[in-house]
């Protein structure tokens, strides 16, 4: 059998697409913890073993948080930091946290930094309590100075031009908001790794007249990191036209099952679980992380029904999806899927509501089913918009539980690329009975004030909206990425 291109091959053997879907990498973390040999001679043996002790500490609560910590050992020599240095490539971390037990000159970490350029950098100040005490000694106080070596050591980064984009954290040797902070850091780290592997596929072209998102495929791997592979929107067609009869009346079972349902016929049903079916299929077939498409007048044409019932399935089943043509929008949902492990919103800026500080934001007839506020209250229920369909087409209508959240999204300008990042509330309220899923989200500026801000600045029209705040992480990911942030 002679190997073929995605594109003209009947088999799930491609010569231009890896054989399998790149799995995450679970993160592993280096723990590069210093001290300095001399004073050891100073005052002993037994201060020594304090140092280690110390340092020992650190690396328990870093155990705490990650499955993989690489620990060489207290390095007080240059040879340990060395070692350490060999150590952490062989090991191949992914990002190094640097502590230290006293002062110690800059020339001795920078001797194991000097192997692992581009591994993302932590700095943890650390010291043995959260304050000074009056009655110290002279030991205790170096034992407590790593203050000194760290600002040394930033100032020699700084000059030399090596880790751009380290992250400083400041806490005391059991404070746990600090490993908690470091913890965020490596995840967002690991996070912008991982997307290097990802496969946004996309079916058709940006919606006509969305100028705010149109996309460089090339700009976006070298800038963003994943992979956007073209798909015809006939390979989609070819999978919809040979899905079995039984794997859609079993689809229209399930939905019949678990959600309420208004304003839709049997054949609405029937339609929108045939596509399902052929989308879950066609990301399978091309080992896939993501699927962004274009409905209006493209998919929903082909098939006769929205997409929605398709995009809220791959959700549940950690499938970033979006429509319109999106694909800058379904790469910040990848980035915050992978930094809290939940399905982001997406959706478009709705308007506002004045007496709550809130933005109302529409989803475009799905999110994922699992963050609704109330899985008693989704309905399933006739789509709002028609684009070239026969019936009613297909829409989730429901509101997501309220709590912390995030806004993020991208835009490639005359400069190059921006991220925008912004903090909110989704609120407690009921669901609008609007055929879509929606929020209400609270911000902190005044919303008009907000809003105003937001035209300056020239932003999609696409709020992707995660749970938590996710603010530090974004903007770390961005200084990786190497491109502006701009905080709403």
């Amino acid at each position: 059998m002679k190997i073929e291109s995605f594109e003209t091959s009947k088999t799930t053997e491609f010569g231009d697409l890896l054989s399998e879907r790149k799995k995450d990498k679970e993160l592993k973390v280096g723990l590069l913890a210093g001290a300095y040999f001399e004073y050891y001679r100073m005052w002993g043996d037994a201060y020594e073993q304090q140092i280690h002790d110390d340092m020992d500490l650190v690396a328990e609560n870093l155990r705490k948080r990650f499955k993989q910590v690489v620990y060489p050992g207290l390095a007080d020599t240059m040879d340990k930091f060395a070692s350490a240095g060999k150590l952490f490539l062989e090991e191949e971390v992914d990002v190094v946290v640097l502590c230290q037990g006293t002062y110690c000159p800059d020339y001795m970490p920078l001797e194991t930094l000097g192997h692992m350029k581009d591994v993302p950098l932590i700095l943890f100040s650390t010291q043995t309590e959260p304050n000074v005490d009056p009655d110290m000694d002279y030991p205790q106080i170096i034992r407590d100075s790593a203050i000194i070596g760290l600002t040394q050591l930033s100032g020699a980064l700084r000059k030399m031009e090596w880790f751009d984009t380290y992250r400083p954290v400041v806490g005391w040797l059991d404070d746990q908001e600090a490993y908690d902070q470091i913890e965020r850091y490596a995840k967002a780290a690991m996070a912008y790794k991982n997307l290097q592997n990802k496969n946004i596929g996309v079916v058709g072209h940006v919606f006509r007249g969305m100028y705010d998102f149109e996309h460089d495929k090339t700009k976006v791997k070298g800038n963003l990191g994943p992979n956007c592979i073209n798909i015809q929107v006939s390979h989609l067609v070819d999978i919809w036209e040979e899905v079995a009869e039984k794997d859609i009346l079993g689809l229209v079972d399930v939905v019949k099952q678990r959600f309420k349902i208004r304003d839709l016929e049997e054949e609405d049903l029937y339609k929108a679980a045939k596509l399902a079916i052929a989308m879950k299929n066609l990301v399978e077939r091309f080992n896939l992380d993501a699927l962004c498409y274009l409905g209006q007048h493209h998919v929903e044409q082909k098939t006769q029904t929205t997409a929605y019932l398709g995009s809220a399935l791959l959700q549940e089943n950690d499938i970033m999806t979006i429509s319109e043509g999106d694909v800058h929008g379904v790469t910040m949902m990848l980035i915050m899927h992978s930094l809290t492990g939940v399905a982001p919103f997406f959706g478009e800026w709705g308007g506002f509501d004045y007496e709550r500080n809130a933005l109302m934001i529409e989803m475009h007839g799905f999110a994922d089913p699992r963050i609704a506020k109330d899985p008693n209250d989704i309905w399933v229920t006739s789509s709002p918009e028609n684009w070239g369909y026969t019936g009613n087409g297909f829409s989730f209508e429901f509101t997501g539980r309220p709590g912390p959240a995030t806004i993020g999204h991208f835009i490639d300008d005359q400069e190059g690329y921006r991220m925008i990042v912004s903090k909110g509330e989704i609120l407690d309220l009921p669901a609008l009975r609007i055929r879509e899923v929606n929020l209400r989200i609270k911000v902190d500026k005044p919303v008009k004030e907000y809003l105003v801000e937001l035209l300056n600045h020239g932003f999609s029209h696409h709020p992707i909206i995660g749970y938590g705040d996710l603010t530090e992480e974004l903007a770390y990911i961005a200084d990786l990425m190497g491109i502006r942030k701009v905080f709403l």
